[in-house]
């Protein structure tokens, strides 16, 4: 299929084609992280989502997007970098500096998210830890997404 599009959205135009959820709904959805363990360098955690949008467009209703996923596994990454560090409290910077995503199965069920994250590497370069984690989110219902984060604690 060619494109020769030689096109200029008005503003009409682009509220138009724009996505509501990404317009409004992102901003009033919200989680929390419930409870985190730790065993050797995996991390299992469970997460609920404590406000949602239905998008108009899904007749399936409630999914997790990737705004919240990747909110929800920055947070754990900086929980478990900090705690790999021997911190306790957050008293360093954490950045993400890379990250991919791979959504195998929608998630629809907007509690008991299970996330597991294990440190596959990690290394000290000076006084700043860098680390890499690999993901599995999922829920009861068959919902999986797969993600790699790389960060790093200032």
């Amino acid at each position: 299929m060619k494109n020769n599009l030689d096109l200029e959205l008005s503003p009409a135009d682009i509220a138009a084609l724009s996505s509501i959820y990404i317009d409004q709904g992102i901003k009033q959805e919200a989680w929390e992280i419930q409870a985190v363990k730790f065993s050797g360098s995996m991390l299992t955690a469970t997460a609920r989502m404590t406000s949602t949008f239905i998008s108009p467009t899904d007749p399936d209703g409630f999914h997790l997007t990737i705004f919240s996923t990747q909110e929800i596994l920055a947070q754990l990454a900086n929980i478990h970098l900090h705690v790999t560090a021997g911190h306790k409290t957050k008293c360093r910077e954490s950045w993400m500096r890379e990250c991919h995503f791979n959504y195998r199965n929608v998630i629809r069920q907007p509690d008991n998210i299970k996330v597991e994250m294990d440190m596959v590497s990690h290394r000290w370069a000076g006084d700043t830890l860098v680390g890499k984690v690999n993901c599995r989110m999922r829920d009861d219902n068959g919902g999986l997404f797969i993600a790699t984060l790389k960060g790093m604690l200032r």
